[in-house]
């Protein structure tokens, strides 16, 4: 007999978390394993942001989700949100029939960031409301344990444990591997990187964004881990003067939500053009997809860290060349 266990994900980082525990749990079972529990999950509903990975079907699936805010440059952006928070109104609002019609027995959710996706405090009032009631999980990792930790977590609410710690196996290896690239490297100065989330105003990235640079040999002092091992505090303005400064050796630009085309966009409008960016910024730059790769607390921040590795320590890991990222020059 096998137990059909259908999960809702709604926000793009779960959603690549349980994508990837479904498919290496399909890969073992496939496999004929009969030790292993006759599940089978299915992922029946996303938000409106999922995307990845398109191979399991995730463009197909369900919208449950959608925004109130309207892209139109960075700045305009910001205004939106921060009228909105002050307001009290939510920036996402939820399909609440069409949630019921799939029946969800879990819902993977977060409370980390209220700008970024639906909050669990909105989720967890509208499942009270549902027959049968699902479970929800709430994702809120500060640092990149944490996100592993998620894995775990989820693993565990869809009954399928063994094939999260496989995932999670695999991504520590390629983590320590990076660590081992650094620490064998550690008699050469660590760089000054400032990695940029917002291009107007102005955000510094937090939470795990630091770690990732620190593990891979370089320091964020604009926003710096808070100690060995850990992550920083939340994304944070920062004024020009500061970045200015910082003196960086290196700039990342990643914008939360942006793809690369976009990026390099609001790039140039909101920095390459000013003339404090012309006459005092001498750091190499990249544009990276930062919604892709450095934005969502998911398995491809893995992909980042060895795309790090890679510009600090010029060390290459496999799958590092189609990493979106451009090294920003005049004719980009």
């Amino acid at each position: 007999m096998t137990r059909t266990i259908r999960v809702v994900s709604l926000l793009p980082s779960a959603t690549e978390l349980i994508a990837y525990i479904i498919q290496e749990h399909r890969s073992t079972t496939q496999g004929g394993d009969a030790s292993l529990p006759s599940i089978d999950v299915q992922l029946v509903g996303v938000s409106h942001e999922c995307d990845h990975p398109e191979d399991m079907g995730v463009l197909d699936l369900p919208h449950l989700t959608s925004s109130t805010i309207t892209f139109t440059d960075s700045k305009d952006v910001d205004t939106q949100v921060r009228k909105h928070l002050d307001t009290g109104e939510g920036l996402y609002s939820v399909d609440v029939e069409l949630l019921k019609t799939l029946r969800p027995d879990v819902i993977v959710t977060q409370s980390l960031c209220k700008v970024c996706s639906v909050d669990y405090c909105v989720v967890e009032s509208l499942a009270s409301g549902m027959d049968p009631q699902p479970r929800l999980v709430d994702t809120n990792p500060q640092n990149l344990e944490q996100v592993l930790e998620d894995i775990t977590k989820i693993g565990e609410a869809l009954c399928v444990p063994e094939a999260a710690k496989r995932l999670r196996d695999r991504l520590e290896t390629r983590i320590a591997t990076v660590a081992s690239v650094t620490k064998s490297n550690s008699s050469l100065p660590r760089k000054n990187v400032a990695l940029l989330e917002w291009t107007d105003p102005i955000f510094v990235g937090g939470h795990w964004t630091p770690q990732l640079l620190r593990i891979a040999g370089a320091e964020h002092p604009l926003n710096p881990c808070a100690a060995e091992g850990q992550g920083a505090g939340k994304s944070i303005t920062v004024e020009v003067d500061a970045l200015i400064q910082s003196n960086p050796d290196i700039i990342i630009i990643a914008p939360c939500g942006l793809n690369l085309e976009k990026t390099l966009e609001e790039a140039q409008a909101c920095l390459f053009s000013k003339p404090w960016w012309k006459e005092k910024i001498h750091a190499k730059v990249y544009c990276v997809d930062g919604n892709q790769m450095f934005n969502r607390p998911g398995p491809r921040l893995v992909d980042a860290l060895e795309w790090l590795c890679h510009i600090l320590q010029h060390h290459t890991s496999p799958g590092v060349e189609n990493f979106p990222a451009v090294l920003y020059n005049s004719t980009c």
